[in-house]
């Protein structure tokens, strides 16, 4: 069963024992792990590392347990303890490294982290228990990037926190306005101590919210969480949940109807809604193409993964057609939740956790258009953030979207970003003016994509001792970059045999350490930026833009400087080469017909050649254990790309 999502971890008194064991203290924190209770278990496996600081296991369970109780500084030290001392024993910790710089925004160590979790575990033949995190990482280093570009391009719109009123220091959410009031869910402590969520409202006044109040006691049943009011003619939808664990809820659509000035008692909708032993909730009910629809999310069969986005039109006496999905333009394997739909302009308003997002839950839209809902569009910065954004709705007069986020300045009581609040901002949609929101046109898509480019540099790519084509004074090659590359990636046994020669112990473990950390995260990673840069690169040709990549070249003062510039320019040609080869030639035709203005333009530019600051580094050949195989003076072999413009 999937958990009714959003419903913040609760606060729950925890007992210290003085006199208890490690062994006892390790049943209490797997006994709560096990049941998604990951407040206590981040307790216990805490208080293990403290008794016990090098046991890599207590570290990995406080990181997890930390990191599902989102407490993401902790989570990430202790991630980057085992990352530094343990990482093969638990190679994920890498992906959860990434994961946590993904969730505090900081998406440009993200995608080192996740790409350096790519390229250690792509073998399927060799890691196949690793290739689902796998394909999630290299999908979160698009969204990292997409990301980047949202926040580049934001929307010019600004946002309001609604005050103590209304948000509290647990969590508000799911948001519903009519003419006169503001309605929404919120955690709350009722009398006898116990914390339930429970549906408020707050009239309005312009821009001000009045001191909230709970709805009468036939709607808010304290004996479960009741949540998400929808107001639909003489209908109120709202959810009733009961807990599966300590953070996993079941939950069913309820239906009150006003009838005779009165609302009816609530009744659980029928089977074809609320399917048995599935979460069905989420519920948001309107008037479409002449007929009553309600959306709602679920996780029940037949959907394409986790929660799912549906919706069933249904008469007047509450007969529901059977439900449709939604479609793979909404839905993904990743949970789709908290439906809002613009009947007026046709527009399907949802949440989702996909890894292209720009961290936890994003907003986004999609048009319904040739019977058929369009690709989405993430609603964009700062709309969303590297937090969770969720409960989009319109007012009535459609002039305030309101939301749910944890984002930084929401209130907490225990640890900060633990608890949604409600937000708003003015849409500007009326007649005469276009959505705040809008699908990006051609030239946003361009400018997209450069942008994606643009992130990679600087891009510097490293070369063994005097490649390529040693002990000449040519300033052209006709070695490809790619090859080189690998020729000498094949050469990391060797230069850890002889970086680490005659040493031993510790000395010995740290020199091969350092070795294979400047083989993976700078030849390796370098070389696989580029191939990123050509796939941009390659967007933008067909999309006919211009791009111009200017190129420099290094060469060290501790040998002549006539051979080292010949040198650095031989290393320029090689990476000429690849652009000139790649996919068969596929860039060629842009190289050169600089003057069709039919199709994109590529403009190879080379810089003049830097001379590197002087370096300690051994020059001496005799000895090659500094002068060649060193980490320090192979990174001084270098070029790079230094600049990239949109012409």
């Amino acid at each position: 069963m999937k958990r009714f999502l959003f419903y913040i971890l609760l606060i729950l008194p925890i007992v210290f024992y003085k006199a208890q064991t490690k062994k006892q203290l390790y049943k209490a924190a797997e006994s709560s792990f096990e049941n998604k209770d990951y407040e206590n278990a981040t307790y216990y496996y805490h208080l293990l590392v403290l008794r016990d600081s090098l046991n890599p296991e207590y570290q990995y369970k406080l990181a997890t347990s930390a990191r599902l109780n989102y407490q993401n500084d902790l989570s990430f030290y202790w991630y980057k303890k085992l990352f530094e001392e343990n990482a093969e024993k638990y190679p994920d910790v890498i992906f959860y490294l990434g994961l946590l710089s993904k969730n505090k925004g900081d998406y440009k160590t993200s995608i080192k982290f996740f790409d350096k979790f790519v390229r250690k575990y792509k073998s399927a033949k060799k890691y196949p228990e690793w290739q689902k995190l796998v394909k999630e990482a290299q999908l979160h280093i698009k969204g990292c990037e997409n990301a980047l570009y949202l926040k580049d391009n934001p929307h010019s719109v600004i946002i309001h926190h609604i005050d103590t009123n209304v948000n509290t220091k647990l969590s508000e959410y799911a948001p519903f306005m009519n003419d006169t009031a503001l309605f929404f869910s919120s955690l709350t402590k009722l009398n006898n101590g116990v914390i339930k969520s429970q549906l408020f409202f707050s009239k309005t006044q312009n821009d001000s919210f009045f001191k909230s109040r709970s709805l009468p006691f036939f709607i808010n049943d304290t004996s479960v969480h009741t949540a998400n009011l929808c107001f639909y003619k003489n209908y109120l939808f709202f959810t009733k949940c009961e807990p599966v664990n300590a953070t996993e809820f079941e939950c069913k659509i309820y239906v009150s109807q006003f009838i005779n000035h009165h609302w009816t008692d609530p009744m659980p909708l029928t089977y074809e809604i609320n399917h048995p032993r599935y979460t069905t909730t989420h519920p948001f009910a309107t008037y479409w193409n002449g007929k009553n629809v309600l959306f709602f999310s679920s996780n029940r069969p037949n959907g394409l993964g986790g929660m799912d986005i549906w919706y069933a039109f249904f008469d007047n006496q509450l007969n529901f057609e059977k439900p449709i999905n939604a479609g793979k333009n909404i839905n993904t394997e990743y949970n789709e939740i908290t439906p809002y739909f613009d009947a007026k302009k046709e527009k399907l308003f949802f949440s989702s956790d996909s890894p292209l997002g720009m961290g936890g839950y994003d907003i986004y839209f999609s048009n319904f258009l040739s019977n058929a809902f369009q690709p989405n569009v993430n609603a964009g910065f700062p709309i969303n953030t590297s937090f969770n954004d969720l409960y989009y709705s319109l007012s009535m007069n459609r002039k305030k979207a309101f939301f749910s986020s944890n984002r930084v300045g929401s209130f907490f009581e225990a640890m900060p970003n633990c608890c949604n609040d409600l937000y708003f901002f003015d849409t500007g949609d009326t007649t005469q003016t276009k959505d705040t929101i809008s699908i990006p046109t051609k030239k946003d898509t361009i400018v997209q994509t450069f942008s994606k480019l643009k992130l990679l540099v600087p891009l510097t790519l490293y070369f063994h001792n005097d490649e390529p084509d040693p002990k000449t004074k040519k300033i052209f090659t006709d070695k490809n970059y790619q090859k080189t590359c690998e020729l000498y990636l094949q050469m990391k046994e060797e230069y850890i045999r002889e970086y680490s020669s005659g040493l031993k112990g510790k000395e010995k473990e740290e020199a091969i350490d350092l070795v294979n950390r400047f083989f993976e995260d700078s030849v390796e990673y370098g070389f696989s930026q580029l191939e990123k840069f050509a796939n941009y690169l390659e967007e933008l040709m067909d999309k006919k833009a211009i791009v111009k990549i200017v190129m420099k070249g290094y060469c060290s003062p501790l040998a002549s400087t006539e051979y080292n510039i010949n040198l650095a320019k031989r290393r320029i040609s090689s990476l000429r080469n690849y652009f000139y080869q790649y996919k068969n030639g596929k860039f060629m035709p842009f190289i050169k017909n600089e003057n069709d203005s039919t199709i994109g333009k590529i403009l190879l530019v080379d810089e003049e050649i830097g001379e590197l600051p002087f370096s300690k580094v051994s020059d001496d050949l005799k000895d090659k254990r500094n002068s060649v195989y060193s980490p320090y003076a192979a990174s001084e072999r270098k070029i790079q790309i230094i600049a990239v413009e949109l012409e």
